[in-house]
C-alpha cells in the first residue's frame, strides 16, 4: 500500500468508502458461492476469498487509523 499519510482527508474518505463497498461485495459473492449445494469448490477458492477479505480489512483499518490520527 502506498504512503497514505500524504493523502488529503477527502481522498482517504473516498478510498475508505470504495474499499468498504468492495469488501461488502466480496463477502456477498463469497457467501453466494460457498452456499451453492452440489458444487465442489477447490480449497484454494476458499483461501483466496479469505486472503482478499483480510487484505481489504487491513487496508480499511489503516485508512481508519490515519483518519483518526488526523482528528
Amino acid at each position: 500500500m502506498e504512503d497514505i499519510s500524504v493523502l488529503r482527508n477527502e481522498d482517504l474518505k473516498r478510498r475508505l468508502q470504495t474499499l468498504s463497498e468492495e469488501l461488502e461485495e466480496l463477502e456477498e459473492e463469497r457467501d453466494y458461492v460457498l452456499k451453492q449445494t452440489g458444487l465442489h469448490l477447490p480449497g484454494h477458492t476458499v483461501k483466496r476469498y479469505e486472503a482478499e477479505t483480510q487484505a481489504l480489512k487491513e487496508s480499511i483499518a489503516a485508512l481508519t487509523a490515519e483518519l483518526d490520527l488526523r482528528k
